[in-house]
């Protein structure tokens, strides 16, 4: 199975906010959007990287959060046609992050719209939720909660963490890739970005036999990994799908090869091109032999 895995899109342009939206944390991230994120974040670039995953034909898409950037009210409908023109709801699974959570009831309306590509096999959305597809199970696990302004943490909390545990039953013979936002390790997000229990869900990750983890929120590309009963399970990271490079890392992805007989895994970073725009192959590992 192929996996595409793309994160922090931070879609825009933005919206024009009324001044009644930015009478809250709104104001500080539209400032930045203005001052910074706005040049430094591409439409067009996105364009490209979804063209790209399409000619690499992978099985289904990963999102890890950060769809939109400040919750304003068409954002999230932006952010329902971004997704559509990835891929339909049963080849493409996304999570929330910090952004899509930016006020309070942010991160519910973005659950609302955004269901589709959030749900269970089952029909319902709920975190976590899980879709099987052949031999792999797909987990979505939302570290979305409403923060004071200047923090961007996360916070799975007990009842997510439990049915995250139940989910990730070691008897199930299903290679189970979990999704997430923030990433679950404390050396690579701490202080006002970190995963607030990112120890209980680094426990109930390894405990219950995670075989692969996605995440992003660090714009960048990180490769570490997690001791669990079967093994070394690789926890990705990838950088912002829409970056010129200016602030952060060039935009990229990540192609995720699972052969689910040999429970072996292969990575090969995609990385935005310039100034011809395009999308090449930056590295292509075997994560068994790059275990610790």
């Amino acid at each position: 199975m192929r996996i595409a895995h793309l994160s922090d899109l931070h879609l825009g342009p933005l919206p024009r906010p009324t001044l009644g939206a930015l009478l809250s944390k709104r104001a500080f991230g539209y400032a930045n959007w203005v001052r910074n994120r706005g040049r430094a974040l591409s439409g067009s670039i996105l364009e490209a990287l979804v063209a790209d995953i399409a000619a690499q034909r992978p099985d289904h898409i990963c999102v890890t959060g950060d769809l939109i950037n400040i919750a304003l009210p068409g954002e999230f409908t932006a952010a329902a046609q971004f997704l559509a023109a990835l891929g339909p709801p049963d080849k493409v699974s996304c999570v929330l992050g910090n952004h899509d959570a930016y006020v309070p009831g942010a991160a519910a309306h973005a659950a609302e719209v955004w269901a589709p590509y959030m749900s269970g096999d089952d029909g319902r959305q709920r975190f976590p939720y899980v879709r099987r597809r052949d031999r792999v199970a797909l987990i979505g696990v939302s570290t979305a909660v409403a923060t004071p302004p200047l923090s961007a943490r996360g916070r799975v909390g007990a009842t997510q963490c439990e049915a995250l545990g139940n989910l990730l039953d070691r008897n199930d013979a299903y290679y189970k890739v979990v999704m997430i936002h923030h990433p679950p390790d404390g050396a690579l997000a701490s202080g006002h970005r970190a995963l607030a229990d990112y120890r209980r869900v680094r426990a109930v990750l390894s405990e219950g036999c995670a075989d692969l983890v996605l995440h992003g929120h660090n714009h960048t590309a990180t490769l570490t990994f997690l001791n669990t009963p079967r093994g070394e399970a690789p926890v990705i990271g990838v950088p912002s799908a829409s970056s010129d490079g200016s602030h952060h890392p060039m935009a990229g992805y990540a192609l995720i090869d699972i052969d689910t007989d040999s429970l072996t895994t292969n990575l090969t970073r995609r990385t935005l091109s310039m100034p011809d725009a395009r999308f090449v192959t930056v590295s292509s590992i075997d994560l068994a032999d790059h275990a610790r």
